[in-house]
């Protein structure tokens, strides 16, 4: 299994856990009568779903597509690393920052500095994807 490959599923699987920890925590919330924020909804179902299962998906997919020796010569037609590492960090970075982010940024009180920082997530996990997506692309041969 190449390296970018075990970083997206160990990665996903932190995910993973964290969202569990959190499910966890915000069942223990709710035991208690305290309603939960919608934004923490919110954040942990990104955990969950873009953490743990976009990760695990992407990191497989890298993994198991077929190779295009033609496309891709010098690493054995698998992808060009410098892309699978874009769509890692922006996609990490990007959730990271949204998960914590979305959570501060009150409902009905725009700050200047959330709506940047969760813009730059939305569009660092966006960036991930298309660059995926642009390598994942080729590696499907046309029929």
């Amino acid at each position: 299994m190449p390296l970018e490959t075990r970083w997206f599923v160990k990665t996903s699987l932190l995910w993973l856990v964290a969202a569990f920890a959190l499910g966890a925590i915000m069942l223990i919330v709710q035991a208690f009568g305290r309603s939960i924020p919608a934004s923490i909804i919110v954040a942990h179902t990104h955990m969950a779903f873009v953490g743990w299962l976009v990760n695990f998906i992407i990191g497989i997919a890298l993994w198991m597509l077929p190779a295009n020796r033609e496309r891709f010569p010098k690493n054995r037609g698998r992808y060009p690393s410098g892309a699978v590492w874009v769509t890692f960090w922006f996609l990490n970075v990007g959730l990271a920052i949204r998960v914590i982010v979305e959570p501060l940024a009150a409902p009905h009180t725009p700050m200047a500095a959330t709506e940047v920082l969760l813009t730059a997530s939305a569009f660092a996990q966006l960036a991930a994807i298309v660059a995926f997506v642009s390598v994942a692309w080729f590696r499907v041969r046309s029929v």
